[in-house]
């Protein structure tokens, strides 16, 4: 079975209630003025759904086509419950680990990847998909969630990992979520 399949199947299997976004994660996400924001790694929308609630037109790309349908209804049900929201989001597969992934893609203020360790060429790719003055928000698991949870440490972040991997962005900040015990570490980068 596919890592995609994988993913398929925990979509179909899920209830058909729209995933929360940690009060954690929405602090950070509302430090990105709105406008056009790329969600990677957006599994069934949590992140997206927010985004659009403060008035980000998103593009939310993943793997999991089930996941993307989740995502694809949740909007259209915000979409019905109150005209004054009405979340603009895209969607589009995208296997990240892909030597093409994000082709043809770009012209982004934004770019948000929330509990995902994106592969060092991904990250690479990431600063020509930004507009002048844009922002890269990462925050992803550290080693602390590995030791409190048993989730893979292959997919956590070490402190500091990513300080120097972005030439052409400036990290604006830092936050080293193990001095606090915390389960995230987050950066924030502009393309200045």
């Amino acid at each position: 079975m596919s890592r995609a399949d994988l993913w398929n199947r925990r979509y179909q299997e899920k209830a058909e209630i729209a995933p929360d976004l940690p009060v954690e994660l929405q602090h950070s996400l509302a430090l990105l003025p709105p406008g056009y924001t790329l969600d990677l790694a957006c599994g069934d929308g949590a992140a997206s759904l927010y985004l659009a609630g403060l008035g980000h037109r998103v593009l939310a790309v993943d793997f999991a086509i089930e996941g993307l349908k989740r995502l694809q209804r949740f909007a259209a049900l915000t979409n019905s419950a109150s005209a004054s929201l009405r979340p603009e989001i895209e969607t589009l597969v995208v296997d990240l680990n892909a030597a093409d992934a994000l082709c043809g893609l770009g012209g982004f203020d934004n770019i948000v990847i929330l509990r995902y360790l994106p592969e060092v060429a991904l990250l690479a790719r990431l600063p020509r998909l930004m507009q002048r003055g844009g922002h890269l928000l990462i925050k992803t698991f550290n080693s602390e969630y590995h030791r409190q949870t048993g989730f893979p440490e292959r997919f956590c972040l070490q402190p500091g990992a990513l300080t120097d991997c972005l030439p052409g962005l400036t990290l604006e900040q830092y936050e080293n979520g193990l001095l606090d015990g915390g389960f995230y570490d987050s950066y924030l980068y502009a393309f200045k």
